[in-house]
């Protein structure tokens, strides 16, 4: 499983040099997310997440993170629909919805820096929502979206505490979901999920301790998401039958 970076062309937010941009939605909004078949959730997403997709944990170089899948297939992302917008009704994850920014730290640096993807569609100077004012200042909307990123950060930190606490107490196992479709078995591999065998033999104090952090709520909501996998299944046999009947339609070359 591999999470796929979104940002083609990331600089800096810079007040002189972007003072004119505005961004305005795109034709095809969701776009960017098109080949991503799996994005970082916060825990504080998996109330609303696990509705939607399986979430699981990944191990990278600074510990664990929570992933949700969102495709079944390399390079495909089920929810975004071939209009490039989202499917109705199901959750956004925050990772998609910062686009085209994103707050870039450097080791050791307590500052954080506000960056756009130079490539996004929606990028222009003549309508759209601004992000400097005339005077060059940031307009509320940019500060609403820092304050956002930096909310993203607080809570995408606070996972990381909370998988490599689960990890610590060796909860965390090589994960396997199982799917069938057209009648046929496949299975998921290359992430972790929690042992819940494990989890409920742990001591009284230690799942108090869960308990009191909000950590054992999440736990069991990724332990149930695990279900979402077969109607993940739905939606790639319904994108295949849609792809299907657009090269039955389309027109002969020969």
């Amino acid at each position: 499983m591999k999470t796929l970076l979104i940002y083609d062309d990331l600089v800096s937010l810079n007040r002189e040099q972007h003072r004119q941009l505005k961004l305005a939605p795109p034709a095809q909004p969701f776009g960017f997310a098109r080949e991503t078949n799996s994005v970082l959730i916060a825990a504080a997403e998996l109330p609303f997440a696990v509705l939607d997709f399986p979430c699981v944990f990944i191990e990278a170089g600074d510990g664990h993170s929570i992933a949700a899948l969102v495709g079944l297939r390399d390079h495909e992302n089920l929810f975004v629909q071939p209009d490039g917008t989202w499917a109705r009704g199901a959750y956004l994850p925050a990772f998609f919805r910062r686009y085209p920014f994103v707050l870039a730290e450097a080791a050791g640096d307590p500052t954080f820096t506000v960056c756009l993807d130079r490539a996004c569609a929606g990028l222009n100077t003549e309508q759209g929502e601004a992000l400097f004012d005339a005077e060059g200042q940031e307009t509320p909307w940019l500060e609403e979206i820092k304050r956002f990123l930096l909310s993203f950060r607080n809570e995408m930190a606070a996972s990381r505490d909370f998988a490599n606490q689960l990890a610590a107490l060796e909860l965390l196992q090589d994960g396997v979901i199982e799917y069938t479709l057209d009648g046929n078995k496949s299975s998921l591999r290359g992430f972790k999920t929690i042992n819940e065998a494990k989890l409920r033999a742990l001591d009284a104090a230690t799942l108090q301790e869960l308990a009191a952090k909000g950590w054992l709520g999440w736990a069991y909501a990724h332990l149930l998401s695990i279900q979402q996998v077969q109607r993940l299944a739905q939606r790639l046999d319904e994108r295949r039958a849609l792809d299907t009947a657009e090269r039955d339609a389309a027109p002969s070359t020969h």
